[in-house]
């Protein structure tokens, strides 16, 4: 039984345990089975071997067993995989896109394109991973070109190029400059755009009109430079206007169409209110020459004391400005007035005032002096009645009236007793410096006088030669056109003649003689001197009344006769004016009024003759005499005895250095002096005032003695003469006086007008006129190139234009020459300010920072720098040769690769570094010494292939950068005598971002995106943001992406 059981376990573990594959092995995409399969069941246990197709690749064999019936992998991990091809190539101006795939893998495809402003000029546009490697070439970008530009008429184009007729390339700017005189139309600047084209139509060079400003308004749109058709609107400022009142100019092919400035209206405008006064009246202008009144606040008065003033529009505005100042007003007088002519007082100054004729102060003086406080300042200064108090007298001399005391005017006569006669006056008059004249006194006896001396140009009326007696009066007259200075009488005081008169001649003449109604007179002089006669006479059937003989009198005629028709004349008898002792020329009268004088008084008065009868009836009423004459202060001496009848006069003169005021004469009425006059210190003026663009000519003083003349102060009556200087003449008189220490008005010199301005070099006038009246301002305006040197306006005054500015030449010549550099820009004659010129280093030498030079202030501003960095022949390494081309110079950077003599491997890296100057560390050959390890790994990068732990010499091992970073060096190491050779690198692409362009101000050229991405040694080109200019130590406006980092220009 245990043998069955034996046999049945062994046939059921062969049935289980071998079991055959019914079909062939199967087939794979990416696989190729290798041998022949054409049974119909293979054999449990039984291979096939894989192969990967052709763009495929593994590792190790890929083998599939038939077990329990089922072909399985021996080795699951090993698959064939799609090879890479590696990078597909970079192309310069443009980049490519991979399609679909993430990694370049068999079958990927990449598809180029080019930058903006470059083109394809190959056949095929995308490259294919295939079996054996990127189908195609690299395609090449070519830059876009744009056609030649003529330079426009009366213009020319600014430009980089040698030849300007030759084809211009993308991004390429032309720059147009027109001749003066003329204006763009039309962009200043274009480029060559991407497509091929120009950006705009080439501009054109055009007449055109500048304006930059009008006087006095303003206009819109304000562009500078306009062309021809171009219209502009003008509003002038209040009170100017255009001519013709014009609102509209145009550019006209002969420049503007009419002048362009806002002339005045010749007005000046007020503020109706300054400080401490107002205006009062309420008009808003004034024309030129004519007055503004003003008013001062209370308490306050103008620099002349008054209340209220004027101030005058000038061809600049006002000539003056209002002001008020703080005063203390003049106050009010009551029998007291001021001495001097003050207006106002400022705070501390002194006011002196004067007791009327017959008052005083309280304190019995009759002057006074108030200093100015403006806080206790009174309103009222009161002088009160002065009394003369009865003199001390001789005994046996008694006055009449006899009182304790006498009031201003009274007069007191005087009497001798006992016999005695009287020496002196035989009355004295109370006045408001006392009595006056002298007292008289009582003799015994008296003596005679001797004959009445003569006077020369004078007569005395008492010609008998007899004895004069005490008391006895003698009467002068004077020569025709000679006046008396004196008293008319003299009287003999025992023994000794009174004070005698003067004759001098009268200076004061007549005008023409006036006409008579119905008469005539025999002369045609125009002027006559004192004394002149002139005889009138009537017409037929008139009747003359009156003396027809008048006299020149002291400058007046004295009374004229009148004639009246004969027939209407009724008689009155004359024998009425012979009782009163009347000066009359007829005995018979008509009906008519008749002017009569007393024999005592020289004042007419007038009666009518009606019906036979006087109306009223002609009467000499009696009057009283007067004392002698007084003794007024401080003037000079009077002295008589004389009495004067009623109406009889006598002239007053001052002394030296004093001023009469009031009435020249003195007249007697009726027993009393009256309008006595006062003779008062003159006062002295200070410097005269100056007057602007003018100068003192002549001071001539009035009195004999001139030696003041050159001090500070200046007598009363000076006169001072103005001139004005060149180019002014004079408004007003040109002479001035002194008036009791204050000077008449000044005169004012105003500037003529000016011709044109002058011309300058290199410059220009804006809005040029013809003539500008005094005080305008024209504007200079350097051409380009060119800087104003002194103020830019000037002002005309007196008919010139003092110190016209310069225009300094700030161009820059020929840019200088550096050392082993050359200037890529094409020299010109000369630069503007802010051109810049760029250079480029010579061959084997590199820039250290800008290597741009700018034109500031008429130099140029920069120091390019160039400097060998280069390498000379690479270094000789025992058993090894270069493999590249040998230079006899490397700029820093490049690379020499070495190998070794076989069988000698190299160690260390084979490519070896020119940087600054020196090359870096060099290989070795040595014999093969074993395997390596793993790849190095790099940084945003990695191998295509799986990694392993070591690698058989002469292994090769592939890289791959991440988007965006570029493959820097090979894509390949290989495993050298254990060593793997130099590793790639990748290079970190660059970001540009609005937030940093924002901060330099600075845009992308011709990318309109906020974020841009480009790979390590693409070049971006930047503009500055409008409204702001390259700033002068800015890098370079294209800029190159280096590992990441951008090197961005700026602008301000």
């Amino acid at each position: 039984m245990r043998f069955p059981i034996k046999i049945i376990l062994l046939l059921l573990w062969t049935v289980c345990a071998a079991q055959d594959c019914n079909d062939a092995p199967p087939r794979k995409p990416t696989e190729i089975l290798t041998g022949t399969w054409s049974e119909s069941v293979y054999r449990e246990g039984t291979r096939a071997t894989y192969k990967c197709r052709p763009g495929y690749r593994t590792i190790g064999s890929i083998i599939l067993e038939c077990k329990n019936g089922k072909w399985e992998s021996v080795y699951p991990t090993k698959v064939c995989m799609r090879k890479p091809c590696g990078h597909p190539g970079d192309i310069q101006f443009g980049s490519f896109d991979l399609l679909e795939d993430t990694e370049f893998l068999f079958g990927s495809r990449v598809v180029y394109k080019c930058d903006e402003g470059y083109q394809l000029v190959s056949p095929v546009n995308f490259r294919v991973c295939e079996a054996d490697g990127w189908s195609n070439d690299v395609p090449f970008c070519e830059v876009v070109k744009c056609s030649p530009v003529t330079a426009p008429e009366n213009g020319k184009i600014s430009t980089s190029l040698l030849d300007p007729e030759q084809e211009f390339t993308f991004g390429q700017v032309l720059q147009f400059e027109c001749n003066p005189g003329f204006k763009l139309k039309g962009p200043r600047e274009i480029h060559c755009s991407a497509g091929g084209d120009w950006n705009e139509q080439e501009p054109q060079c055009v007449g055109e009109c500048q304006l930059y400003s009008i006087e006095n308004g303003h206009f819109w749109p304000t562009k500078g430079h306009y062309k021809e058709g171009e219209e502009i609107t003008v509003q002038c400022n209040y009170a100017y206007s255009l001519p013709n009142n014009q609102d509209k100019i145009t550019c006209t092919k002969q420049g503007w169409s009419t002048e362009t400035k806002c002339k005045r209206i010749k007005i000046c405008t007020i503020r109706n209110y300054f400080q401490n006064g107002f205006f009062s009246e309420s008009k808003s202008y004034y024309l030129v020459n004519t007055a503004a009144r003003y008013q001062c606040k209370e308490g306050y008065a103008t620099r002349d004391g008054k209340k209220e003033g004027f101030i005058t529009c000038g061809q600049q505005g006002w000539l003056n400005q209002p002001k008020c100042i703080k005063i203390c007003d003049i106050p009010q007088f009551e029998n007291a007035r001021q001495k001097g002519n003050k207006a106002f007082l400022k705070p501390n100054e002194r006011l002196e005032y004067e007791c009327m004729d017959g008052y005083e102060i309280t304190s019995g003086q009759t002057v006074g002096v108030k200093v100015c406080d403006v806080d206790e300042w009174p309103t009222l200064l009161e002088c009160y009645e002065k009394s003369c108090h009865l003199p001390i007298l001789q005994e046996n001399l008694y006055p009449d009236p006899k009182q304790d005391k006498y009031k201003v005017g009274d007069v007191l006569t005087f009497r001798c007793s006992n016999g005695l006669k009287l020496v002196g006056p035989l009355s004295v008059q109370c006045y408001h410096f006392g009595w006056s004249p002298s007292i008289p006194t009582c003799e015994k006896k008296v003596k005679c006088c001797e004959q009445p001396p003569e006077i020369l140009h004078g007569t005395s009326k008492d010609s008998n030669n007899r004895t004069y007696c005490h008391n006895d009066v003698v009467e002068y007259n004077c020569d025709l056109g000679f006046m008396r200075r004196g008293p008319k009488k003299i009287q003999c005081n025992n023994g000794e003649w009174t004070t005698l008169p003067t004759c001098i001649e009268e200076e004061r003449r007549c005008a023409e003689v006036p006409k008579l109604v119905h008469g005539h007179v025999q002369t045609t002089d125009l002027s006559y001197s004192h004394g002149s006669l002139v005889e009138y006479g009537c017409e037929e059937k008139f009747t003359m009344f009156g003396s027809k003989t008048v006299a020149c009198n002291q400058g007046n005629w004295t009374q004229l006769p009148t004639c009246i028709e004969t027939y209407q004349l009724g008689k009155c008898a004359s024998k009425f004016f012979e009782d009163l002792q009347v000066n009359l020329y007829h005995n018979e009268f008509y009906k008519i009024v008749v002017n009569y004088s007393c024999n005592w008084n020289s004042e007419f008065r007038s009666t009518e003759c009606r019906r036979g009868k006087w109306v009223p009836k002609p009467q000499c009423p009696e009057m009283k005499s007067c004392a002698p004459p007084p003794q007024i202060p401080n003037a000079e001496e009077m002295s008589t005895t004389v009495n004067y009848q009623h109406g009889e006069k006598i002239s007053v003169f001052c002394k030296e250095n004093y001023l009469l005021r009031g009435q020249e004469e003195i007249i007697c009425k009726n027993g009393q002096w009256n309008s006595l006059p006062r003779c008062i210190e003159k006062q002295p003026c200070s410097e005269p005032p100056a007057i602007q663009y003018g100068s003192v000519k002549q001071v001539t003083s009035s009195e004999a003695d001139d030696e003041n003349l050159e001090s500070s102060t200046y007598k009363h009556n000076t006169k001072v003469n103005y001139t004005c200087q060149e180019g002014f003449e004079m408004i007003g008189r040109e002479e001035i006086t002194c008036n009791m220490g204050k000077w008449s008005p000044s005169p004012q010199c105003i500037g003529i007008p000016c011709g044109k301005p002058p011309l300058i070099q290199n410059g220009a006038v804006l809005n040029e006129l013809n003539t500008y009246e005094f005080g305008e301002r024209v504007t200079y305006k350097c051409y380009e190139g060119f800087n104003i040197d002194g103020p830019a306006a000037i002002t005309c005054i007196g008919g010139t234009w003092p110190n016209p500015p310069q225009c300094k030449d700030v161009r820059c010549t020929a840019p200088p020459q550096f050392n082993n550099a050359d200037m890529i820009d094409i020299s010109r004659s000369y630069y503007f300010p802010g051109d810049k010129v760029t250079y480029q280093c010579l061959k084997n030498f590199q820039s250290e920072g800008s290597i741009e030079i700018t034109c500031i202030g008429g130099s140029w501003k920069g120091d390019p720098r160039c400097t060998d960095n280069s390498c000379g022949f690479p270094p000789q390494i025992e058993n090894a040769e270069i493999i590249d081309f040998i230079k006899a110079r490397y700029q820093p950077g490049d690379t020499v690769s070495y190998k070794c003599v076989p069988p000698l491997k190299i160690y260390g890296k084979p490519d070896v570094v020119c940087i600054n100057k020196t090359w870096s560390e060099l290989p070795q050959c040595k014999e093969e010494v074993g395997k390596c390890g793993p790849p190095p790994s790099i940084n945003n990068g990695d191998i295509l292939s799986f990694p392993l732990a070591e690698y058989a010499p002469e292994s090769r091992v592939e890289y791959k950068c991440q988007k965006f970073y570029v493959l820097q060096g090979s894509q390949f190491v290989t495993c050298k005598n254990g060593f793997w050779t130099k590793e790639p690198t990748c290079l970190e692409a660059c970001t540009t971002s609005n937030e940093i362009m924002k901060k330099n101000r600075i845009e992308l050229r011709w990318v309109d995106s906020e974020k841009l991405y480009s790979r390590t040694g693409q070049e971006l080109e930047f503009i500055c943001m409008r409204g702001f200019h390259r700033a002068s130590n800015s890098p370079p406006f294209r800029a190159k992406c280096v590992e990441g980092k951008i090197n961005y220009p700026r602008c301000i």
